[in-house]
C-alpha cells in the first residue's frame, strides 16, 4: 500500500481522500481555515476524519514551511509516494512539496504555466496553438490601450487566481475605467484565502463568444487522454458566471474529437504531465479557444456529475495516476445523460422565515440528487463568483436535452417556491442532437 499527502481538498475532492482510504493507502492531510469557505463544514470535518494523520498549515510561503506542516503531522518525507490537491489555491504548495522530497506530483513548472494566464498564452503562441488575442498589464492606461489594439469588446480578468468577482467584461474604454475604479471593493469582499493568489497583473483578452466546453484531461507523463467533455451553463445576464454542466457535450462526433485534441494539445504544450486537469474553451466561429487551462481536475460538482453516468470513477482514476498507474486508454463511457445546476441568488436578499425543514424534500425527489444549504429568515448574498451558491440540484435522463429541460423545471419552482430570483442561465448557441445516449 502507498502513502498519499493531501495539501487541502475540494468539498468534492474529499471523495478522493475517501476512495485512497477505501483501497487501503495511507492518507496524511494537510489543510488551513483560511479554505473553510470552499466547502462544507461537514465535508471539512469528513476529511480530517477520514485522514490517518492530520496538521494544520501554517501560513506557508515556502516548500520549506509545507515540509514543517508535512512533520508536524508526524509524517516523514521518505514514507510519502505522492503529494496532490484538488483545491486551485493550493495546487502550487502541492506541486512544490512533491519536487521538494522528490515523490510524483504534478510538475511546479507545469502548474506555474498554466496558473498564470499570460505565460499560458505565450507558451500557446510559441506551440502554434490556436488562441485568443491578449495583453497582460499592470495598470487602467495600460488596458486602455491594450483594448484599443485588440479591439472591444475585451475581458479584463487577474492573471492568477480564481477571479470571477474582479473580472470585467468591457465593451467600451468606460468599462475598463470602471473595472479599475471598482477593484478595490471587489477584492475586500473575497475570502484571504482567494485574495491573496492574486497580484496586480491582469490580462486583456478578446472576447471569444460561444458557448461554453470543458474536457477533463488525464495524463500519465506518456499520454494524454480527453476523460470527458461537457457543455457549461453560464449566467445569462454575466457570461463569466458558471451555473453548471451536461454531459455529454451535445457536439458531434469529428467536434467532439477536435475539443478533445485541442485540450491535450494545450495540457502538453504547458507541461501537465502527472493528474487530470479541467481544461475550458469556447466554440468560436473561427475553433475551439482556451479560456482557462486548470492544473488540477474540476472543482465544484462536475466530478460527481460525471460519476453519476460514467462506467469509471474520477476520483478513483485520480488517486490511481499519482500512485504511478497508466492513464485510461479511452475516454469514459457514458450511460446515459446527466446535467446539474448552481442555485445562487440574483441579488442581495433575505429567505423567508416560514421556510418549513423539509421544504426541500419533495424537489429532491423529481432528482438524481442535490443539496441545499439555507437558513429561514437568513441572509443570502448575490452571487458574485464560484463559491457563492447555495444550493445544487442534478438529473439524469435519456438524453442531454431531457437531463437539462429536467434541472431546469426544478430550479423554476425552487425559485417560485423561495420567493428568491436565482440567477439564470443562458441558452446554448449550438443546437443539439437529438437522441439518447449512446455508450462510445
Amino acid at each position: 500500500m502507498s502513502h498519499l499527502v493531501f495539501v487541502e481538498t475540494s468539498g468534492s475532492g474529499v471523495n478522493a481522500i475517501d476512495y485512497a482510504k477505501q483501497a487501503g493507502h495511507t492518507v496524511t492531510y494537510l489543510y488551513s481555515p483560511r479554505y473553510d469557505f470552499t466547502a462544507s463544514p461537514h465535508q471539512r470535518r469528513l476529511a480530517r476524519k477520514l485522514a490517518d494523520r492530520t496538521a494544520e498549515m501554517p501560513d506557508v510561503r515556502t516548500p520549506g514551511d509545507l515540509l514543517a506542516a508535512l512533520r508536524a503531522a508526524g509524517t516523514r518525507p521518505g514514507e510519502v509516494d505522492a503529494v496532490l490537491s484538488t483545491l486551485a489555491f493550493c495546487i502550487p504548495l502541492a506541486a512544490s512539496l512533491a519536487d521538494l522530497i522528490g515523490v510524483r506530483g504534478t510538475p511546479p513548472e507545469g502548474v506555474a504555466t498554466a496558473r498564470d494566464k499570460g505565460r499560458c498564452r505565450r507558451a500557446l503562441a510559441r506551440a502554434g496553438l490556436p488562441s485568443l488575442a491578449f495583453s497582460v498589464v499592470g495598470s487602467e492606461d495600460e488596458a486602455l490601450a491594450a483594448a484599443g489594439r485588440i479591439g472591444y469588446p475585451v475581458i479584463v480578468k487577474p492573471v492568477l487566481g480564481v477571479g470571477k468577482g474582479a473580472t470585467t467584461i468591457a465593451h467600451e474604454p468606460a468599462h475598463v475605467r470602471d473595472h479599475f475604479a471598482g477593484l478595490a471593493g471587489n477584492l475586500d469582499h473575497l475570502p484571504a484565502g482567494m485574495s491573496a493568489h492574486f497580484d496586480e497583473r491582469f490580462i486583456v483578452e478578446e472576447l471569444a463568444i460561444g458557448d461554453l466546453y470543458s474536457v477533463e484531461v488525464a495524463s500519465d507523463g506518456r499520454s494524454f487522454v480527453p476523460l470527458v467533455s461537457t457543455i457549461q451553463k453560464t449566467g445569462l445576464h454575466n457570461p463569466v458566471l458558471e451555473l453548471g454542466c451536461t454531459v455529454p457535450s451535445g457536439l458531434d462526433g469529428a467536434a467532439e474529437r477536435e475539443l478533445g485534441t485541442y485540450a491535450t494539445q494545450v495540457c502538453r504544450t504547458l507541461g501537465l504531465t502527472l493528474g487530470i486537469f479541467h481544461v475550458e474553451m469556447i466554440r468560436t466561429a473561427r475553433g475551439f479557444r482556451l479560456t482557462e487551462a486548470n492544473p488540477r481536475m474540476a472543482g465544484g460538482a462536475l466530478p460527481e456529475t460525471v460519476n453519476a453516468v460514467a462506467d469509471r470513477d474520477m476520483f478513483a482514476t485520480l488517486i490511481d495516476l499519482f500512485l504511478g498507474q497508466g492513464a485510461p486508454l479511452a475516454p469514459l463511457r457514458l450511460s446515459a445523460a446527466v446535467s446539474h445546476s448552481l442555485l445562487a441568488a440574483a441579488e442581495t436578499t433575505t429567505v423567508r422565515g416560514d421556510l418549513a425543514p423539509g421544504w426541500f424534500d419533495p424537489f429532491l425527489d423529481r432528482l438524481h440528487s442535490g443539496w441545499v444549504r439555507l437558513e429561514p429568515g437568513g441572509r443570502v448574498n448575490a452571487m458574485r463568483g464560484n463559491f457563492d451558491r447555495f444550493g445544487m440540484i442534478r438529473a439524469v435522463d435519456a438524453d442531454p436535452v431531457r437531463a437539462e429541460e429536467s434541472c431546469a423545471a426544478v430550479k423554476a419552482d425552487i425559485e417560485r417556491c423561495l420567493g428568491i430570483p436565482l440567477v439564470p442561465e443562458a441558452g446554448h448557441r449550438s443546437p443539439w442532437p437529438s437522441g439518447p445516449v449512446r455508450s462510445a
